[in-house]
């Protein structure tokens, strides 16, 4: 019997997918039925002090090998349970079927448990009493456990379908939140791909614009100014290709590239053109989108002040605003002048800004034109202060931050 109660915990473990072992499974059957023989035995002694009367040992043997014998049929029930399990929204002669099923389980296994009692009993029986245990003290017993044999039979079910279910139901929530959290993974890598498919966009529309004005220089034999112009280029891709892992810089590390860029066009411009910076130290950590600033700058210097023959100025400023970070790019150039060619709100730089601010911040964050009349215009980008990860670079020459 042994041998074929292990068979079906086995099987139980095999097809309940409760997480089972027959060493664990064990303790359980043999706690809940020590509990059981615990309830009769405190139901004996309340109807001894009620009405004494003498109890044969071999009654107490009997009592004890009826919950023993009921502990190791306990693989039976819960095999059966699984076997037939008990739905309340199946069809409703199927749950009377399946209802049917167990009670004529429960009456065959109470059958052959109060068989086997009689065969053990009996000799113990005639030995203390004299007598001959007979033959129908089986269907004696059948009848006086069968009211309520098959509550605790029920109870057994129930107790094992709850805990099946409530298994099944963390096992399918455990499911729900690792298919969440790969959903939400998924997403951060489309994003993050998004992201990076849109910087790789901006850097040959850059490098595009740096080259032309570097066959212009040399058209106009300044091989010079060429050179300088190339050297701070490659100083610039060299700061690029620093973060090229990272979506997000800190402001400082931005601001440096941007100076980067700057630097060549200060090559072209030569002394027509100054810069001016005031960045409020507080918002230096904030972490930004790598090369965010740089297109605007860059509209600010091609629609802005590539016309003017001297006087060039941009200003860059940030500035923390509760929990967002506010940039502004100003240029003193043509501004809304009607026969002067305003920014342009459609070029490639500015529309892949839109779209970078766009897959990084949803509608937190706003990029604006501001053109008061006459010359002049400011391009003020909020960004929200979110709490990415952002890397620093050190280089051998710190650039100054503060407004000069």
């Amino acid at each position: 019997m042994a041998l074929m109660n292990r068979f079906k915990l086995n099987r139980i473990d095999q097809t309940s997918g409760l997480p089972w072992s027959f060493q664990r499974i064990w303790p359980y059957i043999i706690l809940f039925w020590i509990f059981q023989a615990g309830i009769t035995l405190i139901e004996f002694a309340l109807r001894m002090a009620v009405n004494p009367y003498e109890m044969l040992y071999t009654g107490w043997v009997q009592w004890g090998l009826h919950w023993v014998l009921w502990m190791l049929l306990t693989p039976f029930l819960l095999y059966t349970a699984q076997r037939f399990p008990v739905n309340v929204r199946t069809v409703r002669w199927r749950l009377i079927g399946t209802v049917l099923i167990h009670l004529l389980a429960f009456s065959a296994l109470t059958f052959l448990l109060r068989s086997v009692e009689y065969v053990f009993i009996k000799p113990l029986y005639h030995w203390e009493t004299g007598r001959t245990l007979p033959l129908n003290s089986i269907l004696d017993w059948f009848v006086e456990e069968y009211s309520w044999g098959t509550t605790l039979y029920l109870l057994v079910l129930v107790l094992y379908t709850i805990l099946l279910y409530d298994n099944r139901y963390q096992q399918l929530e455990k499911q729900h939140l690792t298919a969440e959290l790969t959903n939400s993974q998924l997403k951060a890598q489309l994003t993050d791909a998004q992201l990076r498919a849109l910087k790789m966009q901006l850097n040959p529309h850059f490098l595009f614009n740096t080259h032309h004005a570097i066959v212009s220089l040399l058209l106009q034999h300044d091989n010079r100014r060429a050179i300088d112009m190339v050297t701070a280029l490659s100083n610039l891709l060299r700061g690029v290709l620093a973060h090229q892992g990272d979506n997000f810089i800190s402001l400082r590390e931005e601001l440096k590239l941007t100076q980067q860029y700057l630097t060549i066009q200060q090559i072209r411009f030569q002394d027509r053109l100054a810069i001016e910076y005031d960045i409020d130290p507080r918002a230096e950590d904030s972490p930004v989108p790598q090369l965010i600033l740089q297109p605007l700058v860059e509209n600010a210097v091609t629609h802005g002040i590539a016309d003017r023959t001297d006087g060039a100025r941009i200003r860059i400023a940030a500035r923390r605003v509760d929990d967002c970070l506010l940039l502004e790019v100003f240029d003193n150039g043509v501004g809304s002048q009607p026969k002067k060619k305003r920014p342009d709100t459609n070029g490639l730089g500015l529309n892949n800004t839109r779209a970078r601010l766009q897959q990084a911040y949803g509608e937190r964050a706003r990029l604006t034109f501001v053109q008061p009349p006459g010359n002049g215009t400011t391009v003020a980008l909020t960004l929200p202060c979110l709490a990415h990860s952002v890397t620093t670079t050190k280089t051998d020459e710190p650039i100054p931050l503060a407004h000069h």
